[in-house]
C-alpha cells in the first residue's frame, strides 16, 4: 500500500486532542544531519492534499509543487535536525529523538494531550526524552507505525517536508568548494558508490559520519540497491 489515509489520524482523535506524525530523512546517510519533520491537526480534516505518499516514491519537481499544500493543509508543522557530530556522539537514534524534540519545541505552544505516530518501530523521542532528560513538551503519546510513511497522511506529509529541507540543504553544500568533489547535489550524502570513491580520495570532510566505516556503507548501498553512480 502506497496511499496513505486519515485512518490513524481519525483514530487518534477519539482519544486526543490532536494529533501529530512525525518521519525522518537521513538516517542512513554518511555526511550531513539527519533531519526529523512533524506535522500536525488540531482537528480531524475530510481530506488530505492529492498525491501526499512516501517522499521517498515521489519525484523532486512533485515534493516542491506538494509543499505549499500541505503547509495550508496542517496546523501547525516543522523540521528539526541533528548534526553529524551529534550523530557520531550519541549514535543516530538519540540524535533523532534529539532532532524531533527541536522541531517540537519550535512549533507553536501546544495545549492538551496528543498522539504521535511516529514512522518505524522504534520510539526514539520518548527514548531521547528520558535519557536526555529533554522537556516532555508538549504531552504525546507516542505511537510507532512500520510504514507509516504510506499509512498516515501526516507521516507522509512531515517526510515531504524533511526531505525537501534536507535535500536543500545538501544541494547548497555542495556548492561550497570544499564539499564540491563529493557531488551532494546527486547523492545528498548516501553512501552510493561515487560518494565512497569520493571519500577514498578526497578523505573525509568535517561534516561525515566520522563514526561510519566506508566498508559496510559500500555493502549497505549494494544490499539496499542504492545508485552506484
Amino acid at each position: 500500500m502506497n496511499d496513505p489515509s486519515l485512518c490513524l489520524e481519525e483514530e487518534g482523535f477519539e482519544s486526543f486532542d490532536f494529533v501529530l506524525g512525525a518521519d525522518e530523512v537521513g538516517r542512513g546517510c554518511a555526511a550531513g544531519p539527519a533531519y526529523v519533520g512533524v506535522c500536525m491537526l488540531d482537528s480531524l480534516p475530510s481530506s488530505f492534499p492529492e498525491g501526499v505518499r512516501d517522499s521517498k516514491l515521489l519525484t523532486p519537481k512533485r515534493r516542491i509543487k506538494l509543499r505549499s499544500y500541505i503547509e495550508d493543509w496542517v496546523s501547525d508543522w516543522a523540521v528539526g535536525s541533528c548534526s553529524n557530530k551529534e550523530i557520531d556522539e550519541m549514535g543516530i537514534t538519540l540524535s533523532l529523538g534529539l532532532a524531533l524534540e527541536r522541531a517540537l519545541l519550535s512549533m507553536k505552544e501546544i495545549f492538551g494531550r496528543g498522539l504521535l505516530i511516529l514512522d518505524g518501530n522504534f520510539d526514539y523521542l520518548s527514548y531521547a526524552r528520558a535519557s536526555l532528560h529533554l522537556s516532555q513538551r508538549p504531552n504525546v503519546e507516542v505511537k510507532c507505525v512500520i510504514k507509516g510513511d504510506r499509512k498516515s497522511a501526516l507521516c507522509a506529509s512531515a517526510s515531504i517536508l524533511a526531505k525537501l529541507d534536507r535535500d536543500e540543504l545538501m544541494d547548497d553544500l555542495s556548492k561550497l568548494d570544499e564539499y564540491k568533489g563529493y557531488k551532494w547535489k546527486k547523492n545528498k550524502g548516501y553512501p552510493t558508490r561515487e560518494h565512497i570513491e569520493a571519500i577514498r580520495k578526497l578523505g573525509l570532510s568535517p561534516l561525515h559520519r566520522k563514526s561510519w566505516k566506508i566498508k559496510s556503507l559500500e555493502g549497505e548501498a549494494s544490499r539496499k540497491g542504492l545508485p552506484l553512480f
